[in-house]
């Protein structure tokens, strides 16, 4: 006959591993229940981190700055933000802190014969980002992208491996003067003895440093192609070129974006119309105030 308190002990055992088997599991799916919860968007954009791509566009860049002001003006905060050629260097003004109002005043000084580019005219090419990075050192007192308030991105395309980078960390200016090198306008920037041109040659919408920090990400497009007609002179050939060419690498980038914006009317205004600050600028306000009444206040 059995040991009865031997099968009552062993039976004990088999109950309590049993309870800690069990307690083991609730605690492990307790755990990822809660790992879950923590990367699972919010229902409302204001409760989770927003990041806004700008992208390229020369001139018409001019209306992310009123984009910037229709999110200012509706509570909604930009935690990180992206960005290649005018994009680079509005997102860098809005990284440092510098308000719309700020922005605004800044641009309205730029000199379009400053930056024109006159295409293939050597002088002006050199001056061009000298006149560029005066601006930015007259405004912006940080030198780092940690110094930055905000974490910016900077788009760069390595002329020499063809392929596009990204920039965060280290000095902020030859990072930017890369990123706004378009090429045959402005000279080739030599970062750590490689060459680098406009970002937007390769990747006019950077999205992809915002996916790995963001729970939504808005995508701003500037360069909403327009018909136009063949009888073109050779400079404006050109635009148009670099026009198709940016607008075909968004493609992609696009269904990237939780949201993307591109502006309405932006294909008529020319890429050297600096003197058209307040125009750009209401471009992109009103077509934001639109948009986030639409898609981001009210999903």
């Amino acid at each position: 006959m059995p040991d009865m308190s031997n099968l009552k002990n062993y039976y004990i055992m088999i109950i309590r591993i049993g309870i800690k088997i069990v307690i083991a599991l609730i605690s492990f799916w307790g755990f990822n229940v809660v790992a879950q919860t923590q990367i699972v968007p919010s229902s409302s954009p204001h409760n989770c981190r927003i990041g806004l791509t700008l992208s390229g566009g020369a001139a018409r860049g001019f209306a992310h700055i009123g984009v910037l002001r229709a999110f200012e003006e509706a509570g909604i905060t930009i935690d990180f933000i992206s960005g290649s050629s005018m994009g680079s260097l509005i997102g860098l003004f809005f990284a440092a802190g510098k308000t719309p109002d700020e922005m605004m005043e800044i641009a309205k000084t730029i000199k379009k014969n400053r930056l024109k580019a006159g295409l293939m005219k050597v002088r002006v090419r050199k001056s061009g980002l000298n006149y560029m990075e005066n601006i930015i050192k007259q405004h912006i007192s940080q030198i780092k992208f940690d110094e930055l308030q905000k974490p910016l991105y900077v788009c760069v395309t390595n002329f020499e491996s063809g392929k596009y980078e990204i920039i965060h960390t280290g000095e902020i200016l030859s990072a930017i003067k890369a990123s706004v090198a378009i090429p045959f306008v402005f000279n080739q920037q030599i970062i750590n003895g490689m060459a680098y041109v406009d970002g937007g040659v390769l990747n006019n919408l950077p999205v992809e440093p915002l996916r790995e920090h963001c729970e939504i990400v808005v995508g701003i497009s500037v360069n909403q192609i327009e018909s136009k007609n063949n009888k073109m002179k050779l400079r404006n050939k050109i635009m148009r070129v670099c026009e198709l060419i940016i607008n075909g690498n968004e493609t992609a980038r696009i269904a990237m974006c939780d949201y993307h914006l591109d502006i309405p009317g932006m294909g008529n205004i020319d890429f050297e119309a600096y003197e058209q600050v307040q125009e750009i600028h209401d471009l992109g306000y009103r077509a934001a105030k639109e948009f986030i009444a639409k898609y981001i206040v009210n999903p």
